[in-house]
């Protein structure tokens, strides 16, 4: 007798994606990595009308199945390009007959888009939960732009039902002050990476979360006790001059220990933003955090330099299933930063160090919190 696929729905704040798992399919790494910030639930009745954004079956292993017919033109893309060899995955793209195929050929997972049946239909190769993470990822983003949705270059901590987001560009510290504000003041781990931004009907704003995989430097990694080994670094590991604070080099951590060591948020929050740093940290004795100077104005435009698409950069097209709707929710966006540029917000220089003395009390909280 043969089993039936089990079907689950996976949401985030209103983006569904149905998955129809088959017996031996292979999701439950995928699954337990996204469930830090997705609810995934068995399907039944849905009385809302909401239609998934996707049907996602995911098959059995097997490595002829999914494969374009044969003497299809394939091409060579990049699901993913990184400045670390272990976020890049290359791949082999090809269209026939209305469909779209992807394989990616460091683990064998293969991808075919029907977007007219709205059905993605994917074998995972050896080692390639992270494939299908990748798609629900950029799936659910995409999803969350085109209904009006900003996605902010930005860590987030959260505490008390409220989140202070750490924003700038890649190797300002974001990820340093995030576990600052977790190790010493009782906050969680929010986001890691980018924050989702919603705006609420009264015109107010909320942050909700994103899974991410550690991608940390040195200089982070050797602050915390017990971080080097997770990151898998030996004692005797010597960072290249001037990078221990820099971009180069990082360490990706296995995020199951990493979410042990520090804790994450609760599944599905979505809460107010209390305050903004925006950190450029590095070698330096003491570590400043001063109120943000310029006006309201200037300060919505620097959030706007942090606001980024996963319609955007050159992998962005590594398929073609959804189009890209941001232009109908372009004001929407620029209200969201109209709003967060009114939070009280600080820069942050020096080695990134917090303590009660330079943290300002908004951020601090009560002296019983520090830990």
């Amino acid at each position: 007798m043969t089993t039936r696929p089990t079907t689950l729905w996976l949401d985030f704040h209103g983006t569904r994606l149905d998955l129809e798992v088959a017996p031996g399919a292979g999701v439950e790494d995928a699954l337990a990595f996204l469930a830090t910030h997705l609810t995934a639930e068995e399907a039944k009745p849905d009385e809302t009308g909401r239609e998934p954004v996707a049907t996602l079956r995911v098959h059995a292993p097997d490595p002829e199945r999914l494969a374009p017919p044969a003497g299809t033109v394939q091409e060579d893309i990049y699901l993913r390009k990184s400045a670390s060899e272990f976020f890049t995955v290359p791949a082999r793209r090809a269209e026939a007959d209305g469909l779209e195929y992807l394989e990616c050929t460091k683990t064998g997972t293969r991808f075919r888009f029907d977007r007219a049946a709205r059905v993605i239909d994917v074998t995972l190769g050896a080692g390639g939960h992270m494939d299908l993470v990748e798609l629900v990822r950029d799936l659910v983003l995409k999803h969350q732009e085109n209904t009006g949705a900003a996605v902010l270059h930005a860590t987030a901590a959260y505490r008390d039902g409220e989140v202070v987001l750490v924003t700038g560009a890649k190797g300002a510290g974001k990820s340093t002050v995030l576990l600052e504000l977790v190790e010493h003041f009782g906050y969680q781990v929010l986001s890691g990476d980018k924050t989702v931004l919603h705006e609420l009907p009264d015109g107010s704003v909320v942050a909700a979360g994103w899974p991410d995989y550690p991608h940390l430097g040195y200089g982070t990694v050797a602050k915390y006790p017990g971080l080097r080994e997770i990151a898998g670094i030996g004692d005797d590991y010597v960072p290249a001059d001037g990078h221990a604070f820099s971009p180069v080099g990082k360490f990706a951590v296995d995020p199951l220990p990493f979410r042990e060591r520090f804790p994450s948020a609760p599944v599905g929050v979505r809460v107010p933003v209390a305050a903004i740093l925006h950190p450029a940290i590095g070698p330096g004795e003491h570590t400043v955090v001063e109120p943000l100077t310029g006006s309201r104005a200037d300060h919505a435009e620097v959030l706007r330099a942090n606001v980024e698409s996963a319609f955007d950069g050159a992998n962005a097209g590594w398929h073609h299933y959804l189009d890209d709707g941001r232009a109908a929710h372009t004001a929407q966006v620029a209200r969201i930063t109209d709003v967060l540029a009114g939070v009280p917000a600080w820069t942050l220089t020096g080695p990134g160090d917090l303590t009660a003395e330079n943290t300002p009390a908004a951020i601090a909280g009560p002296a019983e919190v520090a830990r």
